[in-house]
């Protein structure tokens, strides 16, 4: 980002009512504590505060200018340029507008309700390795995170690969009209939201805003082994339509799947021939991601080869099946803590699963899932379920949180021991405890949703 504060004030109709329009700003910010020479902070409103309470912090700290909403009418501190916009949030989605119009880059974007996060770290891996390339960092994916995303880049970016969120409708319609991707990738279907989206048919016509979005000339690189997101894809599709996974249909077919300590190995079918492939990350789920990645490379130009090469030594997102070991104790810990719905929390015991070694002790810590709604008690329920009739059964399942209370009274009703914790801290002093307790090899999965925090298990048991 190099802009003049003319630059800005057109972008974001905006008007200059202090400093230079020939002031520079390379940088933008909505931390204050943040800010630093050649930035530009955007104040917005907070759930304790409102930003604009922060603006002679941010030119303390060094920042070229601030936006502030002209109806508040604050104080504005000296030494800085000063823009009224009407709204600094729309402000902030126009000016990245504005400057997403004026790239040349290729633009992908990633929506799905679950491995947007790893699709998106996959694929920014792979086109690094050929391209100067820019992704979300983090989980910047909303209606924030996106403008911030794209101001962040860097003017000679030739790819960039965005992760798009959703937890309403017409949330990522909004997202693409500041994107507006090229190419639009849906890397699965599963219930998700249902708080707010209510129910399967919700996720799949959020998600699918995104297909909608795409230029005659784009592409959507899809999961093809969901009929129903299928059909509403070709509803809405005005682009050519390529789809992944584990359907003999589909056009990057994946089959054979190995997965191991070592990692996961899988065959994938393409267009372009046969490739095998094989990745550090462990879990069937990553094979899926994999298979994205390549689809939308080779539809960028770079060969199976290539893609291929990057993808053997790519590294997964943080707290997503992430492998911890721990020597001194003979422990595994399987970190894929960052989030969790109903899909992910089976996909997450699947592997677990796969990847115990015989005669390794496992356990399992499992959190709530969150933003469920009325399905929220059968899905817990199910997954509870799903631990019972898990073959050889784990040593020990850990609860927390008070929807997890559903899995604990399933599980509480079979041989299998298992304890319940309110809070995360509870639970993370307990597994401690019961790890320090025992000389043998043990495997330690943590699943749950962000908002319970299971890391401070993870950390606890990393100490």
């Amino acid at each position: 980002m190099k802009l003049t504060a003319d630059d800005i004030c057109l972008a974001s109709s905006g008007t200059l009512v202090r400093g230079s329009a020939e002031t520079m700003f390379t940088a933008v910010t909505i931390d204050s504590r943040t800010a630093s020479p050649g930035t530009l902070f955007v104040p917005l409103p907070g759930t304790q505060t409102d930003g604009h309470a922060f603006l002679a912090t941010a030119v303390q700290q060094g920042a070229a200018g601030f936006f502030f909403a002209e109806h508040i009418n604050p104080s504005l501190p000296e030494g800085a340029v000063a823009i009224g916009v009407p709204d600094p949030l729309i402000a902030l989605q126009n000016l990245a507008s504005w400057v997403r119009a004026r790239s040349s880059a290729r633009i992908i974007g990633i929506a799905g309700s679950n491995g947007k996060t790893t699709t998106k770290e996959l694929m920014a891996q792979v086109f690094a390795s050929k391209k100067k390339t820019w992704a979300t960092p983090g989980n910047l994916n909303n209606h924030i995170g996106l403008p911030l995303t794209l101001l962040r880049a860097e003017d000679d970016v030739e790819v960039l690969v965005l992760e798009l969120g959703t937890s309403g409708a017409g949330e990522l319609a909004t997202l693409c009209q500041i994107a507006r991707p090229q190419i639009g990738v849906i890397t699965s279907i599963a219930e998700e939201h249902t708080e707010t989206l209510k129910d399967l048919a919700g996720v799949i016509a959020a998600e699918t805003e995104l297909i909608a979005a795409l230029p005659p000339d784009g592409v959507a690189v899809v999961y093809g082994d969901h009929e129903g997101l299928l059909e509403a894809v070709h509803r809405q599709a005005r682009c050519r339509i390529v789809t992944f996974g584990e359907y003999a249909n589909n056009h990057f077919r994946i089959s054979e799947i190995q997965v191991t300590r070592q990692g996961t190995r899988c065959l994938i079918h393409t267009p372009q021939g046969r490739y095998v492939l094989q990745l550090q990350l462990l879990g069937s789920h990553f094979a899926l991601a994999a298979a994205a990645s390549l689809a939308v490379a080779t539809e960028c130009g770079i060969t199976l080869d290539d893609a291929g090469t990057a993808l053997r030594v790519a590294k997964g997102a943080a707290r997503r099946m992430a492998v911890v070991e721990v020597p001194a104790r003979r422990l595994t810990v399987l970190d894929d803590c960052y989030n969790a719905n109903p899909a992910s929390m089976l996909q997450a015991l699947k592997t677990a699963t796969q990847v115990r070694a015989p005669g390794e002790r496992l356990l399992l810590v499992l959190g709530d899932m969150l933003e469920l709604g009325t399905l929220s008690q059968i899905r817990h329920q199910e997954i509870g379920d799903a631990v019972a009739a898990l073959r050889p059964p784990p040593d020990c399942v850990v609860t927390v949180g008070e929807d997890a209370k559903r899995i604990a009274a399933v599980v509480e009703k079979t041989t299998i021991p298992s304890r319940w914790f309110t809070t995360s801290e509870q639970a993370a002093t307990f597994v401690q405890e019961m790890v320090l307790d025992f000389s043998g090899p043990q495997l330690l999965l943590v699943k749950g949703s962000r908002g319970i925090r299971l890391e401070e298990v993870t950390r606890r048991v990393e100490e």
